[in-house]
């Protein structure tokens, strides 16, 4: 009951308070997610390293490079009561996304903040999509229920966010393996505040040609 408890309060405060305070502030040393994406078989991500998709030296830093997209769509999941992330679903397919960037997108270089609202490109948008979509484009228009919390403006070809604040909760790594030519990740969702894990999850990575090096293939909660 505790659990439900924090669970219910936590998400009550999740994604409708301005940023401020939010533990991932808009830093001169955060400016792009580090894991860039790989524009061929080899690219420099940092000078003088390489960087080959899925090639990562220890899978703490393939959870570090997906959070934002395994962090939006637990939240997203428990929104909308689901335990397993269906694909298909573009409505739960925008909440994951507008978690993502709420959370997450002030980290990129190409976000700007007009008072308390975010704004991004819609190239950055795309870019984040890809750690969850084939095809920004099958998404389709953002749903109604967003609309008071994200919409896009034309004149400017961006998106414009009024972001939240998620900073008692963080996503916690317990176990990983190779499976085949993916990476198969647990762990879970823990309210720093008393260190409970609210929720447990499992997902599937594939390594991509993406800006964050994998896509999320399968995530359940369990």
């Amino acid at each position: 009951m505790m659990k439900k408890i924090l669970l219910t309060a936590m998400l009550a405060a999740v994604l409708v308070l301005p940023m401020e305070g939010v533990a991932l502030a808009n830093t001169p040393e955060t400016s792009s997610p580090e894991v860039t994406a790989p524009v061929s078989d080899t690219v420099q991500v940092q000078e003088g390293t390489d960087y080959v998709p899925g090639d990562v030296p220890a899978q703490t830093d393939a959870l570090e490079a997906m959070t934002p997209a395994i962090h939006g769509a637990i939240l997203a999941m428990l929104h909308y009561d689901l335990a397993q992330f269906d694909f298909s679903n573009t409505q739960l397919g925008w909440e994951t996304l507008y978690n993502m960037l709420s959370l997450y997108g002030q980290m990129d270089e190409r976000s700007e903040y007009v008072g308390e609202d975010l704004v991004m490109p819609v190239e950055t948008v795309m870019d984040f999509s890809t750690a969850l979509f084939p095809s920004f484009d099958a998404l389709g228009t953002i749903p109604q229920e967003l609309a008071d919390r994200m919409t896009y403006r034309s004149e400017i070809d961006s998106y414009r966010l009024v972001c939240g604040n998620d900073s008692l909760a963080q996503i916690q790594l317990d176990s990983s393996q190779r499976e085949g030519s993916g990476l198969v990740l647990t762990g879970s969702l823990v309210y720093e505040v008393e260190d409970t894990s609210l929720v447990r999850f499992q997902a599937v990575l594939q390594p991509r040609d993406n800006m964050f090096g994998y896509t999320i293939t399968s995530l359940e909660l369990v």
